[in-house]
């Protein structure tokens, strides 16, 4: 068996990633809303390199450990909060609580928490039976540190009569995964609407082999029909994961993960262990691209998982189209993926936006004519550590924090 080595010191890189959130949780913030937004002057970052006009503007406030920043395709945002509450910022800056499960979330420990919110594609037709229909990933159940029984959840959920109003007692359980330790679960949903299809990322668990496994969704990108009723929940019964559900395989920690509406492409962040964080391509329509991990993590091949069969051939692992070290010191801990910058007003970008948690740079990916990409600095954010990249209905690109009551941001890419 090979060694574990999970980075349990790093700065508890995976406390401060706690990608679920990351520092553990301190309250909910008040939800009641601001009549209008809070009067914020645009934050403006000035660098020696990168592109000088790089903006970020604080946007609405009283958001706490953001997870995800969405849209139902209108001009609302959507907030996802680490403690299990989605709230709705308004063009007008009102803000209300969509829905609040808090009481069934799991998130006072490592990564536990509600992680993201995904609209079915025809959440806005009322002649679709995706109608007003959505999609959650939570962790639920207990951990007290000496006796653990939790799950991974996605569940779908039903707008209520009120637009702005989930139905609570809407909920169905399309997928409950038993969880092992209290860290890696990624959480990423994002719906496909070239085939109608809900894309999930989960992390490995700390169990390290399994994102070589078939027989586990862990350390995955899996793809779900969720317009058929599966007969019983899946993993309710420890079935085994049929191959057309796991779209692509051999990753440590997916925390966000963007799908290109323009190529089809899925750029993935893929969070690293000792060395090595990545950003992940999986070609369109193209199933089981295989990216390494626990074999490998970045360039670099585990020695202490050479004995494994799953290892034997390093050769056929598909190579990050970009990576950076955390142990250069630079600083940097955790990669937090955004996505494909494709805003109204220059809607033939097409640069990869990602940041890292602990520094809070905001970089760009830009791809060359020969397949390769090149890293440019737009911006260090401010304040607190990065939590996420979400996206409105016109391409603009926010930032979330790991702060309590706090703004997100709104970034101008010039």
């Amino acid at each position: 068996m090979p060694t574990q080595h999970t980075r349990l010191s790093s700065i508890m890189r995976a406390i401060v990633l706690t990608v679920g959130l990351l520092l553990s949780a301190v309250g909910l913030a008040a939800t009641r809303a601001p009549a209008a937004l809070r009067a914020a002057d645009t934050v403006y970052i000035p660098l020696t390199t990168g592109r000088p006009t790089f903006t970020l503007t604080p946007v609405g406030s009283g958001f706490s450990q953001v997870t995800e920043v969405t849209h139902a395709g209108d001009d609302r945002l959507f907030i996802t909060e680490r403690q299990g509450v989605i709230k709705i910022l308004h063009p007008d800056g009102r803000i209300n609580v969509f829905l609040d499960i808090h009481n069934q979330v799991i998130s006072h420990r490592g990564e536990y928490g509600f992680y993201d919110v995904a609209f079915h594609p025809d959440y806005n037709d009322p002649s679709s039976p995706g109608y007003g229909q959505f999609f959650v990933a939570y962790t639920s159940g207990f951990d007290d540190g000496v006796t653990l029984k939790v799950d991974f959840i996605i569940a779908r959920y039903h707008v209520s009569a009120n637009p702005d109003v989930a139905d609570p007692a809407s909920e169905t359980l399309i997928m409950v995964e038993k969880q092992s330790f209290d860290v890696h679960k990624g959480g990423e949903m994002e719906f496909n609407p070239r085939d109608h299809m809900l894309y999930v990322g989960m992390g490995d668990d700390r169990l390290l082999s399994v994102a070589q496994s078939d027989r586990s969704p862990k350390g995955k990108i899996i793809r779900l029909d969720v317009d058929k009723v599966p007969p019983e929940t899946l993993g309710a019964a420890g079935q085994f994961y049929l191959s057309d559900e796991i779209w692509a395989l051999g990753l440590r920690n997916p925390w966000r993960f963007d799908i290109d509406l323009s190529s089809g492409r899925i750029f993935v962040g893929d969070v690293g262990d000792l060395l090595w964080e990545e950003i992940n391509v999986v070609p369109l329509g193209i199933p089981g691209y295989n990216y390494g991990w626990h074999c490998m993590e970045g360039p670099v091949i585990i020695p202490e998982a050479n004995d494994n069969p799953e290892c034997q051939h390093p050769g056929a692992f598909r190579r990050a189209i970009h990576e950076y070290p955390h142990r250069d010191g630079s600083g940097r801990c955790a990669v937090i993926a955004g996505h494909i910058n494709r805003p109204t007003y220059n809607p033939h970008d097409g640069r990869f936006v990602f940041a890292d948690l602990c520094t809070r740079e905001i970089f760009t990916l830009t791809e060359q004519a020969d397949g390769s990409w090149t890293r440019d600095l737009l911006g260090i954010h401010p304040g607190a550590l990065i939590s996420t990249i979400g996206e409105d209905v016109h391409g603009f690109q926010y930032v979330g924090t790991v702060d309590n009551a706090a703004p997100i941001y709104r970034m101008y890419i010039p």
